[in-house]
């Protein structure tokens, strides 16, 4: 279904992609790696928020590109603007979802906004409610947790990305390479993701000065994720 597609290569991939569990490679793991990859998420976790900007591709299906801010104290909350840039699904999918579409997270949920079209066939209903997976942290914490986890992690090297320094670790988790670029300052900079034909870039700035916010849609205009799959 198109949008379900939506929903989970798109909003989902782009805005939380990597939440997946720690497993194995086989190169030994480098502590030095392991001790960096922990203060940097002792960091990001006292930040709080970053603006963030995000592309995110699946082959030759469908290509999106995210921005927005995201706040982590307290719970997490922003609002993130996604916009179609490409793929066979393109279509389809700026029908069902719209073109800016948004996405807006909250302590409980996170919720993308489709339209009209999508409305009709949903009672009138423009919002659907993601729950988090048990476990999940939507922070960009998860992901320094989950490389720091991999058994493969090492530092790659140095190299400067969007004109700062910083050091390059990566390894493999859950099926997908992890790549991530800390600065002198031991906040993310950049985070890759790649597993067979998806790939999601993730740019994190202005840390601790973002201002993040996000409205509850209306509990009339929302459906929960599960009644749009079994058809509800």
């Amino acid at each position: 279904m198109a949008a379900l597609t939506y929903v989970r290569k798109v909003l989902g991939a782009t805005a939380i992609c990597g939440l997946l569990a720690a497993c194995g490679g086989q190169q030994a793991r480098d502590q030095g790696a392991v001790d960096a990859l922990r203060t940097a998420r002792e960091k990001v976790d006292a930040a709080g928020s970053a603006r963030i900007d995000a592309t995110m591709d699946s082959g030759d299906r469908l290509a999106s590109h995210s921005a927005g801010t995201l706040r982590w104290s307290g719970g997490v909350e922003g609002t993130l603007t996604v916009r179609v840039t490409g793929g066979a699904l393109a279509a389809s999918t700026r029908k069902l979802g719209g073109d800016p579409s948004q996405t807006r997270f909250l302590p409980d949920a996170y919720y993308t906004r489709m339209t009209d079209a999508f409305a009709t066939a949903q009672g009138g209903r423009h919002w659907i409610r993601h729950p988090y997976d048990a476990g999940t942290d939507p922070s960009p914490a998860d992901s320094l947790r989950t490389l720091a986890a991999a058994t493969d992690v090492r530092k790659v090297g140095e190299e400067t990305v969007h004109g700062r320094r910083t050091c390059h670790y990566g390894g493999t988790s859950g099926g997908q390479r992890i790549d991530v670029w800390i600065d002198d300052r031991h906040l993310l900079v950049r985070r890759t993701q790649r597993a067979g034909d998806f790939s999601s870039t993730v740019r994190y700035r202005d840390w601790g000065t973002s201002v993040a916010a996000a409205g509850r849609p209306p509990a009339g205009d929302t459906v929960d994720i599960e009644d749009v799959a079994s058809g509800r």
